[in-house]
């Protein structure tokens, strides 16, 4: 049996839903790797103040101090052993790039965000981070509809914005059977009032 080496740098992705607790499973394994004494650097989008402005937080209120970026490519400025993003979805272009180079220099990588848009599509490019990563954590949430696990997020509301930083209210998950077919060119309302 081939032994692993230790110092070998990892890619761990967290996705899945809004509210199927990607945050809360980062904040567990960056917390776990402060206290084994690796050095972490925890990071966020300087978009998402939504419950902190300098912490990554979860929507029942823990929080892990971390620094706020507004471009992939200040990734590379982090030092450490493990470097920690959360919303890594907020990021469009140039994340699979910095990421790589960042397992190239040595340092793990851990990430969590939405693996798919509301129209059901790639976000970004998660889709690369999924491929590139050594390992997948895929959460569920309940469906809004029937209580189901759900791996989809549907907006309730029109929007012609990429990236809307929102939360309960606004968006809603979906199990696949629940799920209204992608909106090809203008988004519809999530629910037909005959399904209501």
């Amino acid at each position: 049996m081939a032994m692993t080496d230790p110092a070998s740098p990892r890619l761990e992705v967290i996705c899945g839903p809004m509210f199927a607790g990607k945050s809360t499973e980062l904040i567990r394994r960056l917390s776990g790797a402060l206290a084994a004494g690796r050095r972490v650097r925890a990071l966020k989008p300087h978009i998402d103040t939504r419950y902190h402005a300098t912490h990554i937080a979860t929507h029942d209120g823990r929080l892990l101090p971390a620094s706020t970026i507004a471009r992939p490519e200040e990734l590379l400025d982090a030092e450490g052993d493990l470097v920690g993003l959360d919303e890594a979805h907020f990021f469009r272009s140039g994340l699979h790039d910095a990421v790589r180079r960042l397992l190239g220099r040595g340092t793990s990588v851990v990430l969590a965000g939405l693996d798919r848009t509301s129209l059901n599509e790639p976000f970004g490019e998660m889709a690369a981070l999924l491929v590139e990563a050594d390992e997948v954590v895929k959460l569920t949430a309940p469906c809004a509809v029937c209580g189901q696990p759900a791996v989809h997020t549907i907006r309730l509301f029109d929007s012609k914005e990429d990236i809307v930083v929102g939360g309960a209210g606004m968006f809603e998950n979906r199990c696949r059977r629940h799920l209204i077919e992608p909106r090809p060119t203008a988004l519809r309302p999530a629910i037909p009032p005959s399904r209501l």
